[in-house]
């Protein structure tokens, strides 16, 4: 795009932030992410932390240092921390180390400026486990591990096992992940991360077992990067792993050691025998493939007969356990839960019935109709049976793990539940995903604690309503005794929810040996994969060391792979939804061989996915609308016209850049003609005329020139304004603003985004609370050339 008309007049803000210092990014990751991250959305800042939330201002600084020098019994002390030294979520205090280093990172952040370099890939914080204690001297330096010693390990291993053994060995890999190295070569991981990554595994395929038992996979290699595991520990079959994980299994790259990989192939009689574990866990702690490794039926009743509960039965008999709440922590309305005992084995079944807040009258009101769900026989007034919405269940597994299962109102299973009856407030669709989501809330097992008004846990609030308020509402004398033997008092409701949260929690310390951490580590390791694919993790994907792995994209001469390197080096991500196509494209290129597979209809990504594909893209608003982008072609030659359009669903603020082959960035919207960068909802911006002749005020042509090359267009909205006022005014005869030495598109999008300030008031009567406003990119791709 010729830029004769353009002037460079901005000059950038923002202070940067100390990044390069292995032990401040281990800090902020382990210690700050949990909190300071905001939930889904991509960091904005260093090490996967948003310190628009960290710190905004002096007193904030001041405030920040005293909680963190807080004892560790003080309440409010930071980091967050529940229980005592040994119990489930407590983590440490910082070291006076680790305080120091924070202390030397505020002081070095101006207060107000939120914008730093970027991550290398988003991280999850890596765990409160006991490997925190370990010093650098007693962590050994990781080796980088091919994909050729990858595949030998495997062979290695498979060799040894007994010949009735082989096949049923398969094995689960974090190598790609322990390899990422920074453009040092330092590893980008340390290991506290990889142990939350390990006991993730370990969880996991324990949380999708049919047996009783629990059973840790084994590491096979020194740097326990490589995991075997023995499809019979868990009650699979050889058939289900081909079926369901093999066949769905879109990163088998082959031909590395074509005679190893025959020989694992052939004694496991399995075309993959080993996966990666970040996408297993991803792709199996949701539907479909976590409903079929866990055997799961189309509806709750054929689940109740398969572990032996006649649910009518018991309710009759007062053989349940039921509390009714108006409002709880996920169900938008009435929400009633009720437990009843497993009859195969010894374990907990239990089921919410959730009412739409749309529905608050007649029978949908649980407080007038408490004796549902239709045909349980507990009364002979129809009026007086409840009609829910929805429901969720929760039941211990052979084991003590837990397994989930959401439904409708006649029972009929749902991948996802409607936003309208109960949400996951961690997520930014709000919505819960069976499996992932239940995982994530209930990390401690069935919650027995009830959050109050201030986000504080406590018993005291977790009383059934419904049952007083019943009585008091006409009931006959069966009615009543039937709502007394269910509805019950609060201490027999926090014995049972007790009881059932320490069976899970047993059964999880010995899948996870040595772990204790305050987030669910398969939690983590889920949003690890669905992480933005960037530069840093290319070559890890692909098992290469070298970091200059971009240099053999560009080598292939290949027009596609050009573009993907051009958007990695601009600092880009691929959305994870999208990445396949990439991958496939690369893997091609470079002459790798990859292994037939039909891709897995995730459910996270069947809603309002993210897409970057040519010359139109598109992204998710926070309220579930939709920013697009395009541009009229996807190939330009030289003097031809361009024109972009951008579509928003919702209102926001806008910004356009514009990244040029030679890598110069221009803010094109707003503009000297187009000041104005809210955008209505449902309203086109559209720049660029195409015409030749007289141009009209505010009018403007792109004509396509050198330098020829890949080029991008780059979306940025935000629900609030962009604090960097300058670049919303023009100076006479300036048309748009340039940005003279930056290089870095994604860092130049997210400059000047305000906070946006969310006040809540806390115990003691003072208001608090900020975070940064959510910033939602999508990007238009597209080559010039010469005639």
């Amino acid at each position: 795009m010729k830029t004769s008309l353009l002037v460079f007049s901005v000059l950038l803000c923002a202070a940067p932030l100390v990044a390069d210092d292995a032990a401040l990014l281990s800090l902020l990751d382990q210690k700050c992410a949990d909190c300071h991250a905001e939930g889904d959305t991509e960091p904005t800042l260093t090490a996967g932390i948003n310190l628009t939330a960290l710190r905004s201002s002096e007193e904030d600084v001041k405030s920040i240092l005293e909680r963190v020098e807080r004892p560790d019994a003080a309440k409010g002390r930071m980091p967050k921390s529940k229980g005592q030294p040994g119990d489930p979520g407590y983590v440490p205090p910082l070291t006076s180390e680790e305080f120091t280093l924070l202390k030397g990172l505020l002081a070095a952040t101006a207060p107000g400026s939120v914008t730093g370099p970027a991550p290398a890939a988003p991280k999850e914080p890596a765990s409160g486990n006991t490997a925190e204690a370990k010093t650098k001297e007693q962590v050994p330096v990781r080796v980088f591990v091919p994909m050729t010693e990858e595949v030998k390990i495997i062979a290695e291993d498979v060799e040894k096992l007994l010949a009735a053994q082989q096949p049923f060995a398969r094995y689960l890999t974090l190598t790609n992940l322990a390899n990422l190295r920074d453009d040092k070569g330092n590893p980008l991981e340390d290991e506290g991360q990889l142990d939350t990554y390990r006991a993730a595994i370990g969880k996991l395929v324990n949380s999708l077992s049919h047996e009783g038992q629990i059973t840790v996979p084994v590491a096979v290699d020194a740097g326990r990067t490589i995991y075997r595991i023995d499809l019979r520990h868990y009650g699979w079959t050889a058939d289900e792993w081909e079926q369901h994980v093999v066949r769905a299994y879109p990163y088998a790259l082959r031909g590395v050691d074509a005679r190893r990989e025959g020989e694992i192939a052939q004694a496991t009689r399995s075309q993959a025998a080993w996966v990666r574990a970040d996408w297993f866990t991803f792709a199996a702690s949701q539907a479909p493939l976590y409903l079929k490794l866990l055997r799961l039926p189309d509806n709750d009743r054929d689940l109740e007969k398969t572990l032996g509960i006649e649910v009518n039965a018991n309710l009759q008999a007062g053989r349940a356990v039921r509390a009714g709440f108006r409002q709880s922590g996920v169900s938008q309305g009435n929400r009633m839960i009720e437990r009843h005992e497993i009859g195969k084995y010894a374990g907990a079944y239990w089921k919410s019935y959730d009412f739409s807040p749309l529905e608050r009258h007649g029978r949908h009101d649980l407080f007038r109709s408490p004796l549902g769900p239709e045909g349980a026989g507990l009364t002979q007034n129809p009026d007086r049976e409840f009609a829910h919405d929805g429901g969720e269940i929760i039941w211990n597994l052979p084991n003590g793990l837990q397994a989930y299962y959401l439904s409708t109102s006649k029972g009929t299973k749902l991948d996802r539940a409607p936003t309208e009856i109960v949400q996951d407030r961690q997520r930014r669709d709000g919505a819960i995903l069976n499996g992932i989501s239940c995982m994530a809330c209930h990390d401690q097992g069935t919650k027995y604690l009830k959050v109050d008004e201030y986000g504080k846990e406590t018993a005291e609030l977790l009383v059934d309503e419904v049952g007083p308020i019943a009585l008091d509402a006409g009931l006959d004398r069966d009615e009543a005794n039937r709502v007394r033997d269910l509805y019950v008092s609060q201490e027999r409701l926090i014995e049972v929810m007790k009881a059932d949260e320490v069976r899970f929690q047993k059964a999880s310390a010995v899948a996870m040996p040595g772990f204790n951490a305050a987030k669910d580590p398969v939690v983590v390791l889920y949003k690890r994969f669905k992480a933005d694919v960037k530069l840093s993790t290319l070559a890890a994907e692909f098992g290469e060391e070298d970091g200059r792995f971009i240099k053999r994209l560009r080598d292939t001469r290949d027009k596609d792979l050009e573009t993907i390197a051009v958007q990695l080096e601009a600092g880009m991500g691929f959305p994870r939804a999208s990445w396949l196509d990439q991958f496939n494209a690369i893997a091609k290129g470079l002459s790798y061989q990859i292994m037939d597979f039909t891709p897995m209809n995730y459910t996270e990504f069947t809603s309002g996915a993210a897409k970057a594909g040519g010359n139109e893209g598109q992204a998710v608003l926070a309220e579930g609308g939709k920013l697009t982008i395009r541009t009229d072609k996807a190939h330009y030659v030289t003097d031809d016209l361009l024109a972009v359009t951008v579509k928003l669903t919702e209102g926001a603020f806008l910004r356009l850049y514009h990244l040029s082959a030679d890598k110069k960035i221009t803010q094109i919207f707003p503009n000297s003609g187009q000041p104005d960068n809210f955008i209505r909802g449902g309203k086109e911006v559209k720049l660029g005329v195409q015409k030749e002749g007289a141009l009209g005020a505010g009018e403007f042509r792109f004509r396509m020139g050198k330098p020829f090359g890949t080029e991008i267009i780059l979306a940025v909205a935000s629900p609030v304004q962009f604090a960097d006022s300058e670049n919303l005014k023009f100076a006479e005869g300036e048309v748009f603003k340039e940005f003279g030495s930056e290089h870095d598109l994604v860092a130049a999008s997210r400059r000047g985004t305000k906070g946006l300030t969310v006040e809540t008031q806390d115990a003691t009567g003072k208001v608090v609370g900020l975070r940064s406003a959510p910033v939602f990119t999508a990007r238009a791709v597209f080559t010039v050339a010469d005639k």
